[in-house]
């Protein structure tokens, strides 16, 4: 029975028929829920509806005054609480009604109603024959995203000696008996067959050479030609490499820094001081008028790099400023350091990740070699080389994204491509998040999407009311260039649950096609 048409404050004003009675129903509802705070819950089956993306539920049991309570939630507009007292029990455990019903709520209340019920949510009175302690409820709810109907009988017993009231056995009698947030055993079978049906991965595609010859070793060399100017290494002499975009379309710049070359005057041989006229004075002071750099090829042929610039090196220096000024001026038993800093035009895309782009391009010899050649204002020439070498290349691998990615608990799936001009690998990742989410995402995304049951549901409901059988995650495409990323969920063209996510990923030089199963069974 409604509560309105029961609570002592309508008693009065319901029995004059000549008045319009106007109630604020919401604030007097929510006064009313104080008594529902903490409540002993008997029965309650709560189903998720995909069609509206919110829960629906039938809850029975005994609120803080003891009464028993039924409360149907459909909609935020449509709810209804029914409440009952001992003896109004007992009145209808002995009349034995014809008049069943509690209370229903469904679709065709709605606002702008549709002409059919595809959802309800029902209860109504059972009787023993035998006996005026004992009632039922018969429960019954449908949601909009399902055809199944649940349904239950709960039993209700009436101690009339202590005017309590008990609960008593609880008989389910349709529907499924796990709600939609779990699978049924017919459900997993099928997942089961589904998964038996998923195709090898193919792949089309060289992978990145991530072997390094063991016996490749730097050398140092010693400053050779006429110059009266020495060049060394310094003790932190060192390649840097990166790389940058070139306005020369299909190129890029690789750009190289030379740490702590340091210039000197060559010390003065013996005999050729004692040669000296005595009136000669000893130079003073000796300059770098030119300077260039020059890079190795495959064929040991040289080619010159472009825009050299230089800066002084000091342990103080924090913001160095590069100079195209190639002038250096070297005085007598003094030690000056330089960084060197150039480009060379590739052709080619620069890297994707910083590793890549902070190694010698693999268009390149290794050891790479760079040849520093210097004029000094007597027109004399002398020059230096310096080698580079590329550490080990680390590449993404399923161990590796296990090992440092937090975002999941359990990883399912690894699925890349490689782009072996570049030496870089772009990928996608599965797996399943720490609140059990399914986690979908690839090395551009951030922290990618998750998916819980619900929203399984949801895209399961959409999936069959539009008969589709695929369903395109265009918030995780990705395309760059020749690079392109594709991740689109399957569902089975009968039962329409999802069961798989299809990747689909291409570079410049090779292409990936992989269908992982989804572990449904295992997301909330």
């Amino acid at each position: 029975m409604d509560f309105f048409s029961i609570n002592p404050i309508f008693s009065t004003v319901l029995k004059d028929n000549d008045h319009i009675i106007c109630v604020d129903t919401k604030k007097l509802t929510d006064g009313y829920y104080q008594y529902f705070e903490n409540t002993d819950g008997w029965l309650e089956r709560r189903q998720y509806d995909a069609s509206n993306k919110k829960d629906r539920f039938i809850r029975i049991g005994l609120n803080n005054i003891s009464e028993l309570f039924v409360k149907l939630y459909g909609t935020d507009m449509l709810n209804s609480v029914y409440t009952f007292g001992i003896y109004r029990l007992m009145e209808i455990a002995r009349e034995k009604s014809g008049k069943k019903l509690i209370g229903r709520i469904d679709n065709t209340m709605e606002y702008l109603p549709p002409v059919t019920a595809t959802w309800f949510l029902e209860c109504q009175w059972d009787y023993d024959t035998d006996s005026n302690t004992c009632l039922f409820i018969i429960c019954r709810l449908k949601t909009g995203s399902s055809e199944d109907i649940w349904s239950g009988k709960l039993q209700i017993l009436l101690d009339q000696s202590r005017l309590c009231i008990e609960k008593g056995e609880m008989i389910h009698l349709s529907g499924e008996i796990n709600d939609s947030s779990t699978f049924t055993n017919e459900q997993c079978q099928r997942l089961k067959e589904l998964t038996a049906t998923i195709p090898p991965p193919k792949r089309s595609r060289p992978q990145i050479d991530t072997t390094i010859s063991h016996n490749l070793k730097l050398t140092k060399h010693e400053c050779e030609g006429e110059s009266t100017i020495l060049m060394t290494y310094g003790n932190l002499n060192k390649v840097e490499m990166d790389q940058t975009t070139s306005d020369v379309e299909g190129t890029f710049l690789q750009q190289f820094i030379i740490t702590s070359i340091v210039f000197s005057k060559k010390p003065t041989i013996l005999p050729e001081l004692l040669g000296q006229k005595r009136s000669q004075q000893p130079e003073k002071s000796i300059s770098v008028t030119h300077l260039s750099v020059f890079y190795q090829v495959h064929d040991g042929s040289w080619r010159e790099c472009q825009n050299i610039t230089i800066t002084p090196e000091s342990s103080q220096d924090k913001d160095k400023k590069w100079s195209t000024d190639l002038i250096i001026n070297i005085e007598p038993n003094k030690l000056v350091s330089f960084g060197i800093k150039g480009e060379i035009l590739i052709k080619g895309t620069l890297g994707r990740t910083k590793e890549t782009r902070t190694r010698m391009h693999k268009s390149l010899p290794q050891p790479f070699k760079l040849k520093i050649l210097l004029t000094d204002n007597y027109g004399r020439q002398c020059a230096l080389i310096v080698e580079q070498l590329n550490k080990p290349l680390e590449i993404i691998t399923f161990s590796t994204i296990r090992r440092w990615n937090t975002l999941a608990k359990i990883f399912l799936a690894l699925v890349y491509a490689d782009d072996c001009d570049s030496d870089d690998r772009i990928y996608a990742y599965m797996g399943l998040e720490h609140s059990n989410e399914l986690l979908i995402g690839h090395f551009c995304s951030g922290f990618g999407q998750k998916f819980d049951r619900k929203k399984f549901l949801e895209l399961e409901h959409d999936a069959k009311q539009n008969k589709m059988t695929e369903h395109r995650l265009k918030k995780l495409d990705y395309q760059e260039d020749s690079d392109e990323i594709k991740t689109t969920i399957l569902f089975d063209a009968i039962t329409f649950i999802a069961y798989a996510v299809r990747f689909e990923i291409s570079t410049k030089t090779s292409k990936t096609e992989e269908i992982v199963p989804i572990p449904m069974d295992k997301i909330k």
